[in-house]
C-alpha cells in the first residue's frame, strides 16, 4: 500500500487510511517527513525541515534534575502537566511512586521536583526554538549551508 501520494497541485500528502491507523501513525509521519525532505525541495527548504526535526529531537531529550530524566516530548509535557494539576488538586506534595523517563521507579518523589523539571523543560524548549530561529535566518540568508556545525543550547 502506498503511504503517501502527490495531489493535483503537486503537494505531497499522507494517505488518510494510513494516517488514521494509530499503530502506524508515528512511524508513517516520520517516514513522510523524511520523504518530503528528499523530494524536489529547494536546498534551503530541506535544511529548514532537517533543522526543525533536529530541534524536536533535542527537545524530546528533556532535562535531568537531581539525577532523574524528564523527557521533553509533547506527550510527556502533557503528562507532567496533568500530574502536577492532580497533585495540586489533591493537596499532595509527594508521589508515592514516580516512573521517570528512563523507566525507573522513584519512591516518595517530590512534587516540587516535577514542577521544577516541567519549568526547566519549558525554558529549554524556549531556548531551542530561539536557536532554531537564528539558524533558520542563517539558512534563509544563505550563510548556513551545512547543519553539521549546528550546536544546540
Amino acid at each position: 500500500m502506498k503511504s503517501y501520494y502527490q495531489d493535483e497541485s503537486g503537494q505531497w500528502l499522507v494517505d488518510p487510511i494510513v494516517k488514521n491507523y494509530v499503530k502506524l501513525n508515528k512511524r508513517t509521519k516520520l517516514e513522510f517527513d523524511n520523504f518530503l525532505i528528499s523530494q524536489n525541495d529547494s536546498e534551503f527548504q530541506s535544511l529548514l525541515r532537517i533543522l526543525s526535526v533536529s530541534r524536536k529531537y533535542q527537545e524530546a531529550q528533556g532535562v535531568t534534575l537531581n539525577g532523574i530524566r524528564y523527557a521533553g516530548d509533547p506527550g510527556n509535557r502533557q503528562a507532567l502537566q496533568e500530574a502536577i494539576a492532580f497533585m495540586g488538586d489533591a493537596g499532595l506534595t509527594k508521589f508515592a511512586s514516580w516512573k521517570d523517563s528512563d523507566n525507573q521507579f522513584q519512591v516518595d518523589h517530590p512534587l516540587s521536583d516535577v514542577v521544577d523539571a516541567y519549568r526547566a523543560i519549558g525554558a529549554r524548549r524556549a531556548s531551542l526554538i530561539a536557536a532554531e530561529g537564528q539558524y533558520a535566518d542563517q539558512i534563509t540568508a544563505g550563510t548556513l549551508t551545512n547543519l553539521s556545525n549546528v550546536v544546540w543550547p
